[in-house]
């Protein structure tokens, strides 16, 4: 009598049918943790800030031809919207490792024509900066006329913008809202592990 392959298989089925077996509320129970919990080895932590002026600053902007002022459009991740900045306030991201291409346009709807790429890396702290080129006519109010997104090295964002606060939640975008880091003060433990600059 010969046998089958299939039925030889099938006490060692019998024997480990047991130990197979799982509840469906367990196994639902630990889908939900697994996709509720993010996992922070997968993802970076990207801060971006729109400087602040202090009273100082402001009189030079009154004064010299062109410089750099606060950014207060909107921050895009490719066609994504991410948040409206505010000048002197900062944002967080945990973000997707991978490549990321940050604009912030001017005086648009869309994501602007120059890029930040970036290329997150799990567990790293990137620090970018958000500023608007402004042009000074003297006999005219002054006028913004470009943007400008730059990365810069954690310790010295902590040392422009550690005392600014998050910006308004309802700036950030809702789809992008579940990628926000907790902070709500400015991160302190960027000097840690950094991730290469750009």
């Amino acid at each position: 009598m010969s046998v089958r392959k299939s039925d030889a298989r099938l006490p060692l089925v019998g024997a480990l049918a047991p130990a197979m077996k799982v509840s469906i509320p367990r196994l639902l129970a630990t889908a939900a943790v697994t996709i509720a919990v993010p996992c922070f080895a997968q993802t970076g932590t990207v801060t971006f800030y729109s400087i602040g002026l202090s009273p100082a600053q402001q009189v030079k902007v009154a004064l010299v031809p062109a410089g750099a002022g606060p950014f207060t459009g909107w921050l895009f991740d490719g066609s994504q919207r991410m948040a409206h900045a505010q000048r002197g306030r900062f944002i967080a991201f945990n973000l997707a490792t991978g490549e990321h291409q940050f604009t912030v346009p001017y005086k648009s709807g869309g994501p602007g024509k120059t890029a930040l790429n970036l290329t997150v890396l799990g567990g790293g702290n990137y620090c970018v900066r958000l500023t608007a080129k402004y042009v000074n006519w003297i006999v005219a109010p002054v006028s913004f006329v470009d943007s400008r997104i730059e990365q810069v090295p954690c310790q010295q964002a902590l040392k422009e913008a550690g005392g600014y606060k998050r910006i308004d939640i309802d700036r950030v975008d809702p789809p992008v809202r579940t990628e926000l880091d907790s902070s709500v003060t400015f991160p302190r433990g960027i000097e840690g592990r950094l991730a290469p600059e750009a």
